[in-house]
C-alpha cells in the first residue's frame, strides 16, 4: 500500500478507524501465527508421546511375561516342596 493511500485513508476517515483497523490486523496475523505454532508444537509433542507410550507397551509386556515364568516357577517350586 502507498503513503499516499495510506494519507486519503486517513483523511477520509480518521486516525482513529484506520488505528483501529491496523491494530486488528495485527491481532489477526498474531492469531493466525500463534495458532499454527501451537498446532506444530502440538503434534510433535504428540510424536514423542507415542514413541514413549510404545516403549511403556513393550516394557509391560515383557514384565508380565516375567511374571508368568515367575509364577509357572513358583508353582513349580511349591508342588516339588509338597
Amino acid at each position: 500500500m502507498e503513503p499516499a493511500s495510506i494519507l486519503d485513508l486517513i483523511k477520509e476517515f480518521g486516525l482513529p478507524l484506520v488505528l483501529l483497523l491496523g491494530a486488528l490486523y495485527a491481532l489477526y496475523r498474531f492469531m493466525v501465527f500463534a495458532l499454527y505454532e501451537v498446532k506444530k508444537e502440538f503434534s510433535n509433542r504428540h510424536e514423542t508421546n507415542a514413541k514413549k507410550m510404545e516403549e511403556v507397551k513393550i516394557g509391560l509386556a515383557e514384565i508380565k511375561s516375567d511374571m508368568k515364568v515367575l509364577v509357572e516357577f513358583l508353582k513349580e517350586f511349591k508342588t516339588k516342596i509338597k
